[in-house]
């Protein structure tokens, strides 16, 4: 099996001799089983050099393999759960390594909240469900992260997808012991999320487009129709928080609600410069150029006119720039959808 970086360590070779009942993962006092389900503990616990990656403990028997990691990456109070800016951080982090790890035809086929002792709704954990092939074989795999004991404490369990049967009892297990585990050093009142899933939790932070009062109630209505858009469609919240970055649709719809506003504006310069785009029929040809971001990528709408306007622009808006509008920072999480409390 291939694994890249520490996050992945190959901890083969290693006998499974189990003497302890129990394995307390330092540097925390949480513990686990020594075996759950078919897997066993190999006796040792791994440590890292730089001491802020922790320590990792390898389980593995029949075809699939488990590693717990408990870390602090150097932060001090790590908060408890899995709705916390820096457990969804390390969530992200973990899945790109899993996503640029050597394995072949690698797809994330889910991710959700994990309820880790059900009917309970708390604790909870992150988890994320890959596909990929190793040797050319299927497997499935499995990123669950939380935070407990002000550590963070991620588990990633690894099988072969011929054990596919087996797999739903399994995944439970490790769920149940690290629910047990994390549930010992969880308040007795969990704390109250402050936006980390609900409606509210993003702001506006506007710049002036070119001074006038009428630019700025533009940009406040290009800014709020992106809020709005981003609302309807949650999967375009950064995961973590943080500063919304526009699809090209969103964009487009943002725009052309600026353009309603500047309309009504005639003694705006940027509502005349886009009324005139408008009027010539490069809207969406100016959003695509003028607007582009990264991850748009580079292979433009089949339905775009991209020569015809670069002409255009050359003739008619040779000396227009419209500058960073401002942006919708949210403060919130991308919501995750949470398991069913009957799921097995």
């Amino acid at each position: 099996m291939k694994k890249t970086g520490w996050l992945w360590i190959t901890l083969a070779g290693v006998p499974l001799a189990v003497a302890a009942q129990t394995v307390t993962l330092l540097p925390s006092p949480l513990e686990l089983p020594a075996r759950i389900g078919p897997l066993e503990h190999d006796g040792a616990p791994h440590h890292f050099p730089d001491k802020r990656l922790g320590s990792a403990y390898q389980y593995e028997g029949n075809g699939q393999t488990l590693t717990v990691y408990v870390y602090d990456l150097g932060l001090k109070n790590i908060p408890d759960g899995s709705d916390s800016v820096e457990t969804c951080g390390q969530f992200e982090e973990a899945k790109a390594g899993v996503i640029q790890a050597d394995y072949a035809d690698t797809v994330l086929k889910s991710e959700q909240l994990v309820r880790l002792s059900p009917p309970d709704d708390l604790p909870l954990a992150r988890e994320a469900v890959f596909e990929f092939k190793i040797d050319g074989r299927p497997a499935h795999s499995y990123v669950w992260i939380t935070g407990a004991a002000n550590l963070f404490m991620k588990m990633r369990f690894t099988a072969d997808a011929s054990l596919g049967s087996e797999l739903p009892a399994t995944r439970r297990a490790i769920l149940t012991a690290f629910g047990k585990a994390v549930e010992r050093f969880r308040p007795a009142v969990a704390p109250a999320s402050t936006d980390a899933t609900g409606k509210e939790g993003s702001r506006l932070v506007i710049h002036s487009l070119a001074g006038s009062q009428k630019d700025m109630t533009a940009g406040m209505i290009y800014l709020a129709t992106l809020s709005a858009l981003a609302d309807k469609n949650p999967a375009s919240i950064p995961p973590c928080g943080g500063r919304l970055v526009p699809t090209y649709d969103m964009e487009f719809a943002a725009f052309s609600s600026m353009l309603a506003v500047q309309l009504a504006a005639p003694d705006s310069t940027v509502g005349q410069k886009l009324v005139a785009i408008e009027k010539a029929g490069f809207l969406d040809e100016f959003v695509w150029t003028e607007r582009h971001r990264d991850d748009w990528g580079d292979q433009a709408p089949d339905d775009l006119k991209l020569s015809s306007y670069k002409k255009w622009r050359k003739k008619n808006l040779r000396d227009f720039r419209i500058t960073d509008i401002g942006a919708v920072e949210f403060t919130r999480l991308r919501p995750l959808p949470i398991e069913a409390a009957d799921a097995p």
